[in-house]
């Protein structure tokens, strides 16, 4: 009877000991090994795009959000808001206008604003709006909005992903000094089109005024639709385990967008906006198939490109000195080329909207855990020629 206890006794000291080892594994952490080589389908829902796809390398999981689902991204690490590019959310402050109650379609401007934009024409043309029933008329993302580059007025935030360059700008200490901002929630997604082309911008979401400040490390948000005379609040509690906490004017909710921090690497977010400069024009433009990277936890990217342009018109691609993806190794890899401060370097640079994938590029990416990748984009249209089904293949190297 005694070795009928001991026997269990000691089988399961065994089995303690033997999963808890501080020389073995630090403590009795297991470390999961990064996933080697992945042929990945994102799902970006099809010809609308209706999805953006966080993606993180080392597990091969993504996240699959819908991208009309916030407007509004509280950033956790520094005092700022950003706008939702995927459904071309933009917004303007208006200057020296504190009362969130009393603006309306009729509010008058504090100072008339001198502003540019593109004419029908496609010309740049100067004008000066002294309402904001005139100004909203150039807030909406399109290639025909206002702004004013040489003065450093924007309403989206910048491209590359630069905190020191969003459309709102500083947040207020308090109450008092925080400036009423007119938000454009974009466009809805549309019907996925009959024939499978591309078909991701719908109709206008209308405006909405808010004020945000800060108490103490939180976030104080006042909203409303514009021709409200009331408003609400929220409060909006940073968590550094996110790069933003998200929220949804138009659903008065905080909503779970990006996976934690540390846990994403790529972003196909399907559809992509801003003002800037595109084909030689200033002006607010919209890409599909748009891919950033995590440049708020430390990724970085680079493209190799194995072909350069034909010598002469008509003529083949001439290759370039760079291997081919298969060929390419971790000896191969230059450090100095990862791009770290611009979300935007693979963007819908991957991709031909006749072709589809380009065989000729692929890229390398170094995760915020010091692991490299190469990657390439092998599929934009499904088999029946349909948009919107991208594919990737990875390699940890």
């Amino acid at each position: 009877m005694k070795r009928n206890i001991l026997l269990p006794l000691f089988c399961l000291s065994f089995v303690l000991f033997s999963c808890s080892s501080d020389d073995d594994n630090g403590g009795g952490i297991i470390e999961i090994p990064a996933v080697e080589s992945a042929v990945l389908d994102i799902e970006s829902g099809g010809s609308n795009e209706p999805n953006q796809v966080y993606i993180d390398l080392s597990t091969e999981e993504t996240n699959v959000v819908r991208r009309d689902s916030w407007e509004l991204g509280f950033v956790s690490t520094e005092n700022r808001v950003i706008l939702n590019a995927s459904i071309l959310v933009s917004a303007a402050k208006l200057e020296g206008i504190y009362d969130i109650d009393a603006v309306n379609d009729d509010t008058e401007l504090s100072a008339p604003m001198t502003l540019k934009f593109l004419n029908q024409g496609f010309q740049p043309t100067e004008v000066t709006v002294s309402t904001l029933s005139e100004l909203k008329e150039g807030i909406p993302v399109g290639y025909h909005m206002y702004g004013n580059l040489e003065n450093n007025i924007t309403f989206t935030d910048d491209s590359t992903g630069d905190l020191d360059k969003t459309a709102i700008g500083d947040i207020a200490n308090t109450e008092a000094e925080a400036e009423v901002i007119i938000v454009s929630l974009g466009k809805e997604i549309p019907p996925a089109s009959e024939d499978g082309s591309l078909n991701h911008t719908g109709e206008d979401r209308g405006f909405y005024k808010i004020k945000v400040f800060m108490n103490n490390n939180d976030y104080v948000l006042q909203y409303a639709p514009l021709s409200s005379d009331t408003h609400k609040e929220v409060v909006i509690t940073k968590d550094e385990a996110y790069n933003f906490s998200a929220f949804s004017l138009e659903n008065d909710t905080e909503v779970e967008v990006e996976p934690g921090v540390g846990n994403w690497d790529l972003n196909y977010t399907s559809v992509y906006s801003y003002y800037g400069s595109s084909r030689g024009l200033v002006a607010g433009v919209t890409y599909s198939d748009y891919v950033v990277h995590n440049t708020l936890n430390g990724v970085g990217v680079y493209m190799v490109l194995t072909e350069g342009p034909a010598e002469e018109e008509g003529g083949a691609p001439v290759p370039t000195d760079e291997p081919s993806y298969d060929e390419f190794t971790l000896d191969d890899v230059q450090e100095n080329e990862f791009v770290y401060d611009d979300r935007a370097l693979i963007a819908s640079e991957w991709r031909s909207n006749s072709e589809g994938a380009l065989s000729d590029r692929y890229y390398i990416v170094k995760d915020a855990d010091g692991n490299f990748y190469k990657l390439q984009f092998t599929a934009l249209f499904n088999t029946d020629g349909e948009r919107g089904y991208p594919q990737i293949r990875y390699d940890l190297l």
